[in-house]
């Protein structure tokens, strides 16, 4: 199943895809007990309802069904919570800049106003100088995980509540807490980011995470560690690779965040980049004003984000 968010900016409706993503069931006109924003249907438990109204669309019409060429989609979750990103985290990435593999996961953070559609234009800042491109493997997180899994509050309950095991029982199988996998493009101002001495401010401009074009279940995501992922830059091919090259694999990555951190329902986790970034090119080979930026990832769909 592919959840989509559709619409404006800021007004986003939660849909699935249908017809081979050429038609949009509004699953909230389809069934008003269904959310009309993916947060609210994280946060609640409405996968059967959604399976059942995308199993049988004959009777959908009307308001109910939109044609998708005909609608922006934004990014999935429009504002997640959090977006947790983990640098140097393939191995050719690492080879590429001739440094030792990490240990553990390295986290950052992108600020979540960052967030932005598949299709949406990134905005060069004014006082930016190097703006860089990263195709990833984007987790969309379903169900609360970590150690304050069994409390209620905070952003959503979202989790399975009850007991300290039933925490300890997430944190040791993190995959049944994906809702889903995307395509995410960590956008990076390099000058920022080394310059700052620290990473938030030169990943966390506005439009710098453009991830989308649907929430993939992991039913039709059978080994999320073996996808090849794509970039290209106006026509040309700048990133190829394999998520069987991550250093640290997608549950690895959720089990040691989830040591210290708890997950809710829409937060995004950002599972790092391939060799080809523009910055590691000799000479350095960086986005411009009207250039046109490609990503895929195998089976998941497709960004194409214009640098304005």
């Amino acid at each position: 199943m592919r959840l989509v968010s559709f619409g404006p900016i800021g007004q986003e409706r939660l849909g699935a895809l249908i017809h081979d993503g050429r038609q949009i069931v509004d699953l909230n006109a389809a069934d008003p007990a269904i959310p009309s924003t993916m947060l609210a249907f994280l946060n609640g438990n409405f996968w059967e309802r959604t399976r059942r109204i995308c199993a049988d669309t004959s009777s959908l019409q009307g308001k109910a069904v939109v044609e998708a060429p005909h609608v922006r989609l934004g990014a999935p979750v429009p504002r997640p919570g959090q977006i947790i990103c983990v640098g140097l985290n393939y191995k050719d990435h690492a080879d590429e800049q001739g440094v030792p593999y990490p240990k553990a996961p390295l986290l950052f953070g992108k600020s979540p106003s960052a967030a932005g559609g598949p299709n949406d234009d990134v905005v060069y800042p004014a006082d930016v100088s190097q703006l860089d491109y990263e195709v990833e493997l984007g987790v969309i997180i379903g169900r609360k995980i970590g150690p304050r899994t069994a409390e209620t509050g905070g952003r959503g309950d979202g989790g399975t509540g009850g007991s300290a095991d039933a925490a300890q029982s997430a944190i040791r199988n993190p995959q049944s807490a994906i809702a889903g996998y995307c395509v995410f493009n960590d956008v990076s101002a390099r000058c920022c980011q080394y310059g700052d001495k620290q990473w938030f401010r030169g990943k966390s401009f506005d439009t710098f995470a453009p991830f989308g074009p649907a929430l993939v279940t992991p039913d039709e995501v059978p080994d999320p560690q073996n996808l090849a992922l794509t970039t290209k830059v106006n026509g040309e091919v700048r990133q190829s690779s394999n998520t069987g090259q991550m250093i640290h694999r997608v549950e690895q990555i959720l089990a040691h965040i989830t040591r210290g951190l708890t997950l809710l329902p829409g937060d995004v986790i950002a599972t790092g980049t391939p060799s080809g970034v523009g910055v590691f090119f000799k000479p350095p080979r960086l986005l411009k004003r009207g250039d046109v930026v490609e990503l895929e990832v195998q089976g998941l769909g497709k960004l194409v984000n214009r640098i304005v």
